[in-house]
């Protein structure tokens, strides 16, 4: 169960929000979600819980950890990709900035922001933490606390899509995308994306 985390200052401002040193916490509304998504997990009874370690996973797996019990064991093969000179700028302001280099982003995702890091970069990491994490717990069921960038490449991988389909997916603070894989081939499925009825 891939997790997003909850609303940061950053989130209703459309602003990059990577891995570099500026690292939001929840807002109140944040916590809100956090704390809905947070039951919707202690229904689906994970065996165990990985977090990114930025501060806005941790926060959002505290919520999980008192619905469910689970303390969230820190990997930071889940944190977000870097966005490296535009962290913390929105979009309008990369475009203004950093015309040529903005289009080139878009255009592909193998291109990675000034000092940053590419999808396609971010989409082997997501494919190394789910085979880690497979390999490492086999037939649990395992939330993972993570992030935007890394949930869109995590469904890439899991539907064999090239990694600028990532331009085409909305995943939400606080949504559950779940994701099934065999270990015995490799075997990875969608379940389904962007699940959000928990915070209505």
């Amino acid at each position: 169960y891939l997790v997003r985390h909850g609303e940061t200052p950053l989130t209703p401002l459309k602003k990059f929000s990577g891995s570099g040193p500026n690292d939001p916490e929840l807002t109140e509304e944040g916590h809100r979600q956090a704390a809905l998504v947070a039951k919707e997990m202690e229904k689906l009874r994970p065996d165990l819980m990985i977090a990114s370690p930025m501060m806005r996973t941790r926060q959002t797996a505290e919520h999980i950890t008192r619905a469910t019990g689970l303390d969230p064991i820190i990997d930071p093969t889940w944190v977000e990709g870097s966005f490296g000179a535009w962290d913390g700028m929105t979009i309008f302001e990369v475009e203004k900035k950093y015309p040529n280099e903005y289009a080139h982003w878009l255009a592909s995702a193998s291109y990675a922001p000034p000092g940053g890091e590419s999808y396609v970069e971010c989409m082997a990491r997501a494919r190394l933490g789910m085979e880690s994490a497979v390999a490492e717990y086999p037939g649990k069921r395992i939330a993972v606390i993570t992030h935007n960038g890394i949930i869109k490449t995590s469904i890439a991988v899991a539907m064999s899509t090239p990694a600028e389909s990532i331009f085409n997916v909305d995943i939400t603070p606080c949504s559950i995308t779940p994701i099934s894989i065999w270990p015995s081939d490799g075997l990875l499925a969608l379940r389904s994306a962007n699940e959000r009825g928990h915070l209505r």
